[in-house]
């Protein structure tokens, strides 16, 4: 296809279309601006903008997105409806939301499981030692904190039907997991963790 205007060859009549109507020997043609981006620029974002912005309308659009969100998440309608949809992620990728994807200690990879931190790295391999091959858990259990969550164990021992829990900090979230918990559950602190490491953990 040619341009009626300039004549310029384009590849297919869409091409040629969007090209005449920007033709700059068309008349009637509408006048396009390259932004830095077509330039191939580093241009203005959300953060250079930010940086020329006033105190005052920072605050203003702080303060928006906080009332927004509190309006949100007071109503009991949104947070069952967000709990539904969170439940229904974890029924269909349980792995995505197991304990070895959470946490903001270092990840250590054994066997192809994902460990956090070294206490669950100490345990781990204590528990490979005595044969008794830990997993991590796929399925979660419910609990009850400000409403209903999903709990994964760190770790299932099946031949015992046992779940472990490598737990350094506690906190009252943790003990109401703990509490609901269905199964037979070991926690494992840091005075195992220190028997463990001196070869003298009696065991589970």
């Amino acid at each position: 296809m040619i341009c009626q205007f300039c004549n310029r060859l384009a590849k297919s009549i869409n091409s040629n279309r969007q090209h005449e109507i920007r033709c700059k020997s068309n008349p009637a043609g509408i006048n396009v601006k390259s932004s830095y981006g077509m330039l191939g620029k580093k241009g203005a974002n959300q953060y250079t903008y930010g940086a020329t912005m006033s105190d005052s309308t920072k605050q203003k659009i702080s303060k928006t997105s906080t009332d927004y969100n509190n309006a949100r998440w007071s109503n009991p309608a949104n947070r069952l409806q967000q709990s539904i949809a969170m439940k229904k992620a974890v029924d269909r990728n349980p792995e995505a939301y197991s304990s070895s994807n959470r946490g903001r200690t270092k990840q250590i990879i054994i066997d192809g499981i994902k460990l956090q931190g070294q206490w669950e790295v100490d345990f781990y391999i204590w528990a490979k030692s005595q044969g008794l091959e830990p997993t991590r858990p796929t399925v979660s259990f419910e609990y009850n904190w400000n409403g209903i969550r999903s709990y994964f164990p760190d770790f299932y021992i099946k031949s015992m039907d046992l779940y472990i829990e490598v737990k350094g900090y506690e906190t009252e979230r943790d003990r109401a997991k703990w509490r609901d918990f269905p199964k037979d559950l070991r926690i494992i602190k840091e005075a195992e963790i220190k028997q463990i490491r001196q070869g003298c953990f009696v065991g589970l």
